[in-house]
């Protein structure tokens, strides 16, 4: 019996050709979801590869990355080194629903509120991300998670920051963890998306878009990872130029396609980004 592993690489790739020309989706891709995002990035992520989001503090991207695992066809598999699950699938409804994320925590919600909570829970009970926790254990969690969820075409660990056991030698350790991400994207034919705050950033430069060193850790994050997003709201630092809500996602590296920038919305109410092309 034939296997695909046993067929020639170049014979896979011109197969994969013929079913994209056919309009099949290609299965190595994995959708965003958001129409421009995945435009921009040829299709979405591809299995095997490595994405890395990064952005200034509260700039929303766990929100994005939790909006992208919750858009998927496919159940996506959330590690999250700062909130349980209860707390993910809270901003998970607010999201969906359309409602506030502290009406939901103070239980304050009306009956419209109530109904669309519900309508969301049930559509979210069969396409939810798998949401853990990881505390401790670093990379060694992380791949135990992906061995016991290996239908999962996406991971997303958020954040970078939390797959360190130790706080002595940042830097350093930083950078092998995001080499070691790759390797584990490659091992197990999964796409990872990785969050990061932005250690080298300048906030005293007038421009505060994100920029390839700014992820700092020795250029690390441009070495190793395949694509590089960088996640900029201008109302964080401008609230006079009437940019409420207005985002950009800047694409600082694609190691398959060209650079440039995708623009979003981010609604606070709900902690949700919308594609400004919908």
């Amino acid at each position: 019996m034939s296997h695909e592993h046993d067929i020639s690489p170049l014979t896979r790739i011109v197969a994969r050709l013929d079913r994209t020309a056919a309009g099949e989706t290609a299965h190595d891709l994995v959708a965003t979801r958001f129409p421009s995002i995945d435009k921009a990035l040829g299709g979405g992520i591809r299995r095997g590869e490595l994405v890395v989001l990064g952005g200034d503090d509260s700039v929303g991207s766990s929100a994005l990355a939790l909006g992208i695992a919750i858009r998927g066809s496919d159940r996506a598999l959330f590690l999250s080194s700062e909130m349980q699950p209860e707390r993910v699938y809270e901003r998970a409804l607010a999201m969906t629903a359309r409602v506030s994320l502290e009406h939901i925590r103070l239980g304050a919600v009306d009956e419209e509120e109530r109904a669309r909570l519900a309508a969301s829970a049930l559509a979210l009970r069969d396409q939810a991300p798998v949401v853990e926790t990881f505390l401790q254990g670093g990379l060694t969690t992380i791949e135990r998670a992906i061995e016991a969820t290996p239908s999962a075409p996406l991971l997303v660990v958020d954040t970078l920051e939390g797959v360190l056991d130790r706080d002595h030698g940042q830097a350093d350790a930083l950078g092998f963890a995001v080499l070691a991400l790759k390797r584990l994207a490659v091992t197990h034919q999964v796409a990872v998306l990785l969050t990061t705050h932005l250690p080298a950033l300048d906030r005293e430069r007038r421009d505060r878009r994100p920029r390839l060193s700014d992820f700092g850790m020795g250029g690390a994050v441009g070495a190793h990872a395949d694509v590089v997003l960088g996640l900029y709201r201008e109302e964080m630092y401008d609230f006079d130029h009437g940019v409420s809500g207005a985002a950009e996602l800047l694409i600082l590296k694609n190691r398959a396609g060209a650079r440039g920038y995708v623009d979003l919305y981010f609604d606070t109410r709900y902690g949700r980004f919308e594609d400004v092309a919908e």
